[in-house]
């Protein structure tokens, strides 16, 4: 035994793992960040979902198809995968991490948001990884971008360049919360910009963001992203937002 993974089972001793959401004792050899109890209130979207936005159809019997947003209008992005429902544990541990400034938490989201297996999403075909940027006062009210965090985990599994100066959010704007997709998309316009076009030129950009919830932010990064000469653009995120049946 290496003196490596010697003080790793004297620290799992000492500070056995717990479950990010609920903080039970996680045997460490399970090499998971969730207990079985709140493993099983994730959905996992892996199912039946729009190939282009990647919002899921839980109960629909034909399968994935082009949802009805994106039928009548295509985002500027060409396709969006999420690893879970934005939801109970999911949401929860994401707060934790955002708005308790857990980077332990953040450390082990951007682990499970790595392992995942997006499905029909080949990561050979980009060359770039950029994380969606926050304004520089929201930056240092927090302390640290959530989706720069993500990004760097994704960037080490797949062997490609993140980029955190690429995109600049140059307007702060008001929280998004509690707005429609609508006001979403007025007050998000124009936030974005790009410093430097000649680094964007060709590239095949994957977007990071924590919560995918109307696409606005989303879009409108990909939007600039495209006009400033990206040859195409992807998102990935950790969770998606969907619209309950009222």
């Amino acid at each position: 035994m290496s003196l490596k993974e010697l003080l790793n089972d004297v620290s799992d001793i000492i500070f056995p793992p717990q479950c990010l959401a609920c903080a039970e004792i996680i045997n460490p050899q399970e090499n998971r960040i969730f207990c079985s109890f709140c493993a099983e209130k994730i959905h996992f979207i892996t199912g039946s979902f729009c190939p282009v936005c990647g919002v899921p159809f839980p109960d629909s019997p034909a399968g994935s198809h082009v949802c009805g947003r994106c039928l009548k209008k295509r985002p500027y992005f060409t396709r969006a995968r999420a690893v879970a429902v934005f939801e109970d544990v999911i949401m929860d541990t994401i707060h934790k991490f955002k708005y308790d400034r857990s980077i332990s938490t953040g450390s082990g989201l951007s682990s499970f948001m790595a392992d995942f297996s997006f499905p029909n999403f080949n990561f050979s075909e980009y060359s770039l990884i950029v994380p969606v940027p926050l304004h520089i006062k929201k930056l240092r009210e927090r302390g640290f971008n959530q989706s720069l965090v993500l990004a760097r985990e994704i960037g080490k599994k797949y062997r490609l360049p993140v980029n955190f100066s690429l995109l600049k959010r140059s307007k702060f704007t008001l929280t998004q919360t509690g707005l429609n997709k609508a006001e979403r998309e007025k007050n998000i316009k124009g936030a974005f910009v790009v410093p430097d076009k000649k680094k964007v030129a060709g590239e095949s950009i994957i977007l990071i963001d924590d919560v995918y919830t109307t696409g606005a932010t989303i879009n409108e990064c990909a939007k600039v992203l495209l006009r400033a000469g990206a040859k195409k653009t992807a998102v990935l995120t950790l969770a998606r937002a969907i619209e309950r049946p009222v």
